[in-house]
């Protein structure tokens, strides 16, 4: 069956062989001349191309080795973690920390960092080390530092900071024991300061975080109902 052509056209007329390589010998002379008259430009060209792809195999080396380096450094020192003298730790440590600035590694060395000064009794200490990863609660290190900071400062009694670093970790973090455990700081904070609503409040939160099955539900459950019997 002949296929429809609308009336007054014509089917294209089929280019000649002769002609298509004819254009394509043309176009590839065209390109030599260019090159043989901007020879300089095309040579800086290759060189810069050349520097660019040795640069970007050299940092992709070094990167290698470095985080390489971190991460043999920091299983090293946390190993050191229960059995150095914890001056000279915390030293290292914070040597780590500036050489390898910028890496996952130094970011878990913070948190290391953090808890000796705590244990030497420097919580400003390990507070200011703590704050650049206590921002971002959805990371589970982040979540970690910042736990670590609201701790800190309860323990310091600054309870609106701690009460308020939990409620961004019960709002945000990505893991669930993380969340629960921030309800139950809250919680626990609220009651100690006594404002029984507001640990119901933290309670009732907690519990619907909570699997029906969770072996920790009755205790919370028993929590729960001494604040509500003070509310009443």
């Amino acid at each position: 069956m002949p296929s429809y052509r609308k009336p007054g056209t014509r089917p294209p007329k089929p280019e000649n062989p002769v002609d298509q390589e004819d254009a394509f010998v043309a176009a590839t002379l065209e390109a030599t001349n260019w090159a043989q008259r901007n020879r300089p430009i095309v040579t800086l060209g290759v060189v810069v191309l050349g520097l660019g792809i040795a640069a970007f195999m050299y940092y992709g080396r070094y990167r290698d080795t470095l985080h390489t380096n971190a991460a043999l450094q920091l299983e090293e020192l946390q190993m050191r973690l229960a059995s150095d003298d914890p001056v000279a730790l915390q030293a290292d440590l914070e040597l780590y920390v500036d050489r390898f600035s910028g890496t996952p590694f130094a970011d878990e060395a913070r948190v290391s960092l953090a808890q000796v000064a705590t244990d030497l009794g420097d919580r400003e200490g390990a507070a200011e080390v703590l704050e650049p990863l206590a921002g971002d609660v959805r990371d589970p290190l982040g979540a970690q530092a910042a736990a670590m900071l609201a701790a800190i400062a309860e323990d310091m009694g600054d309870f609106q900071v701690a009460e308020g670093l939990y409620e961004r970790l019960a709002d945000g973090a990505r893991l669930g024991f993380q969340r629960r455990d921030a309800l139950a700081s809250a919680a626990r904070l609220r009651r100690a300061q006594g404002d029984p609503a507001g640990a119901l409040a933290h309670y009732e939160r907690l519990l619907a975080e909570m699997d029906e099955t969770d072996p920790g539900r009755g205790v919370v459950e028993m929590r729960r109902a001494e604040v509500a019997a003070m509310v009443r």
